[in-house]
């Protein structure tokens, strides 16, 4: 099982782009639900060793929720929705009053202690998305003699990269469309052509790196000491 979670963990380290980042910190639902958006377009790219990527069509359904209720003069406060997969792999997000806050979940009642007394003059709020994962057994696809943990950090890579790129192909046309509407006299004050270029360049580096990246696990296949030659039997 491959965790979209442990996915976009490797994402975030990709990314140049300080209102993702933003997002990441203050509202890790919403980033969640984001990045499995792009994730479902870049798995697509993500296209050998097709044993492997046949696997990835097999996944569970997204599920998230958001609650808020006046404070009690306490910290700590029950859900009244159960979170998905125990609270594990999952994007919570904190805020009392709208202000984003730590806490910290706990599975065993369901609830939630903030990192300080909520007022009954103020409102906590907490929303939680659990994006999904790969739920196919990809222990099928290789012999026994195959190091599994390094295969699949190497797939869990290669799915960031993919992911990234889808969300590159988004900020490329958005950039593009931006330099379509401009007019003559925006031009001076602001250079779409160049941000366009550097985007698309960013995007096109992504996709290098992916294909290398893959390239580098089918080799890795290869070279297993028996060889690859019942690799996806």
């Amino acid at each position: 099982m491959i965790y979209f979670y442990d996915i976009f963990e490797i994402c975030i380290a990709l990314f140049d782009d300080p209102d993702l980042s933003r997002e990441y910190y203050e509202n890790k639902a919403l980033f969640q639900a984001d990045m499995r958006d792009f994730l479902m377009v870049g798995r697509k790219k993500f296209n050998r060793p097709t044993a492997i990527c046949d696997k990835l069509t097999e996944m569970d359904d997204p599920e998230g929720y958001s609650e808020s209720d006046n404070g009690n003069g306490g910290s700590k406060y029950v859900l009244t929705k159960t979170v998905a997969n125990s609270g594990e792999k999952v994007g919570f997000t904190f805020a009392i009053n709208g202000e984003p806050v730590n806490a910290e979940y706990d599975s065993t009642d369901n609830s939630v202690t903030f990192e300080r007394n909520v007022e009954a003059n103020e409102t906590w709020a907490v929303s939680w998305f659990y994006a999904g994962a790969f739920t196919a057994d990809f222990s099928t696809c290789f012999r026994s003699d195959y190091n599994m943990d390094a295969i699949m950090d190497e797939i869990k890579t290669i799915l960031a990269y993919a992911t990234v790129s889808a969300w590159g192909d988004k900020e490329v046309g958005r950039v593009l469309e931006v330099r379509n509407i401009l007019t003559d006299h925006d031009f001076k004050m602001y250079s779409p052509a160049n941000s366009a270029r550097a985007k698309t360049e960013w995007r096109n580096q992504m996709n290098r790196d992916m294909d290398t990246l893959a390239s580098s696990l089918g080799w890795s296949i290869l070279s297993t000491p028996k060889g690859g030659s019942r690799f996806g039997k």
